[in-house]
């Protein structure tokens, strides 16, 4: 199949990290689930659920998204590719596909889909200079591929039959990557605890405020309209960082770490709104800074 498109995200803040990797070699996106939806419900399922607008999406093509709770905290999130009118998949960064899927199952009711992890497919990922878009190999070509634009460099995210070699450097600036254009992969630990606004995820068009009702959607249509989100996403650089640990200024916390690459030297934190100045400090006593968007 051809590439799946998705508007381009511009990374508007510097690079915190140096790339190092060959252009053109897949690797193994070890940590990325994949769940199939297929059937004639498949759409109408997944629009009733998903917080983003399934319906717009058309074939051929991917959006970012991700699925909440009734209080309008993020469960889940994902990349959601439509390969054609009732075929869907789901390609999940961090979280492990069975629960997810067991949870999805209980709203299946009696939708004519097919719910299921996809264990034939692997996840790959390829990095590439903004230029040479064009020169993939054949066997990417071939694969269920969905293109992401960056400033930095152009990755291709493909479900092939077969898996790539496992590359833990190239992983870890994939990873960085995503951090850099605001899309956390949430460990299981950071289920149920943000809203989108939270996440800054509107940043990525991630989800709807137009498409009618999901999980949710009450709270976060009443968030944004009423201008209530106290919080936002930061992304900041340091050493020694971890999930889930509090950032404090003068002995306050004010936020907390969402993502952190493998170094512990780059992550994204939910802040306050009106996060103090500088310094910024990590349990440990270790300075953090903040990098300006």
């Amino acid at each position: 199949m051809g590439l799946l498109h998705h508007p381009t995200m511009v990374n508007p803040l510097p690079m915190p990290f140096k790339l190092n990797f060959s252009p053109g070699k897949p690797f193994a996106l070890t940590n990325h689930a994949l769940i199939r939806i297929r059937g004639a419900d498949a759409c109408a399922f997944l629009q009733a659920q998903c917080m983003n607008d399934v319906n717009r999406l058309a074939d051929g093509n991917w959006q970012y998204n991700g699925w909440l709770n009734p209080q309008g905290r993020v469960m889940a999130l994902f990349y959601l590719a439509r390969s054609a009118m009732d075929d869907f998949c789901m390609i999940v960064p961090e979280l492990p596909a069975e629960p997810l899927l067991a949870s999805l199952q209980r709203f299946k009711f009696r939708s004519r889909i097919n719910l299921a992890v996809d264990s034939a497919s692997c996840a790959q990922g390829l990095l590439l200079a903004p230029d040479s878009l064009d020169r993939i190999e054949a066997p990417i070509r071939e694969a269920l591929a969905v293109r992401i634009s960056g400033r930095f460099a152009d990755r291709i995210l493909s479900i092939a039959p077969t898996a790539a070699a496992i590359d833990p450097e190239a992983l870890d600036q994939w990873h960085g990557l995503d951090m850099l254009a605001g899309w956390p992969w949430l460990s299981e630990s950071q289920q149920n605890r943000w809203t989108p606004q939270m996440l800054s995820l509107e940043r990525l068009d991630a989800f709807s405020l137009k498409k009618g009702c999901y999980p949710g959607q009450e709270i976060v249509a009443r968030t944004h309209y009423l201008g209530k989100s106290k919080r936002r996403l930061q992304a900041i650089t340091g050493s020694g960082m971890q999930i889930d640990q509090p950032l404090s200024a003068d002995g306050q916390a004010f936020g907390h770490v969402v993502d952190v690459s493998s170094a512990g030297t780059f992550a994204i934190a939910v802040v306050n709104m009106d996060a103090p100045p500088t310094p910024w400090r990590i349990p440990t006593g270790t300075e953090v800074s903040p990098l300006s968007d």
